[in-house]
């Protein structure tokens, strides 16, 4: 019964030893609770780097819209002014070759008018000359 007892209460201290921390595991313990607060540092300076970056990434996007929106009237004017004055050169040049056309038209016509008076006077100068 003596070792029993003596038995029982070696294997009681051996349990009650062996549920001690050692040194070891101390340690272990606190490498794992410093890694775990440099890791939580670095998660939280990470998502604080990217969500600055997202809100000067939307703070860009903005400036571009807001310049390009103030910009858009201008760039529509300016284009309307040159379409118009490509509109105007345009015109003018088809004039001026309508006008050239016109006068090279007449010039013709004035020409044949005057062939065609001149066979007149001859005709009517042979008619003379047959009557004569």
């Amino acid at each position: 019964m003596k070792l029993a007892i003596s038995t029982l209460a070696l294997s009681v201290c051996l349990a009650a030893a062996g549920c001690n921390d050692s040194v070891y595991d101390e340690q272990a313990d606190a490498v794992r609770d410093t890694t775990q607060e440099y890791a939580s540092d670095v998660r939280d300076d990470t998502q604080a780097t990217a969500e600055s970056i997202r809100e000067q990434s939307q703070q860009k996007a903005e400036n571009i819209r807001d310049r390009y929106e103030a910009a858009k009237p201008a760039v529509e004017d300016n284009a309307e002014e040159r379409a118009d004055a490509i509109e105007e050169r345009g015109e003018t040049k088809a004039d001026q070759l309508e006008e050239r056309g016109e006068n090279k038209a007449d010039q013709i016509e004035n020409q044949g008018e005057e062939k065609a008076d001149r066979l007149e006077e001859l005709d009517d100068t042979d008619a003379i000359e047959e009557v004569e």
